[in-house]
């Protein structure tokens, strides 16, 4: 079964049962997860901001990295509307459908999270967790 197909069940069953599916559709249908090696020279990840119906999301909404990686993501609003994206304290600019920017974070060394800062739009489901793994021996 295709994700539109999904989503459009999990709406269908939301307004029939006044919402109660409402749970599944926050914070998107997919946990995508990136492991990174260790960047030694850096990592560019290209991050989607995504919306459609009710459904909004940032994909992947997980990267893992290894302790002490430089990352940079390049952030496409691949979306119909208007997002941004903020990460501990970097901030992109209003993206427009099909605009991107890159936001270096520079040397990732604890856990961080990240959102559109629009409106509802995070509590909907764009969010992005960065988990930082421990170096390798």
């Amino acid at each position: 079964m295709n994700k539109r197909v999904l989503i459009g069940i999990l709406v269908a069953l939301a307004c029939f049962t006044g919402g109660a599916a409402v749970f599944v559709i926050r914070g998107g249908l997919d946990r995508t997860t990136i492991a990174l090696g260790d960047g030694s020279s850096g990592q560019v990840i290209e991050v989607r901001l995504v919306d459609s119906y009710a459904w909004f999301d940032i994909t992947p909404d997980i990267i893992e990295v290894e302790a002490g990686v430089h990352l940079v993501l390049d952030v496409v609003n691949a979306a119909d509307a208007t997002h941004d994206l903020e990460v501990a304290g970097q901030h992109t600019r209003m993206l427009a459908p099909g605009e991107s920017q890159q936001l270096d974070l520079g040397i990732i060394v604890d856990d961080i999270t990240g959102r559109c800062t629009i409106g509802e739009h995070d509590a909907a489901g764009m969010t992005l967790h960065i988990h930082v793994e421990p170096p390798r021996p």
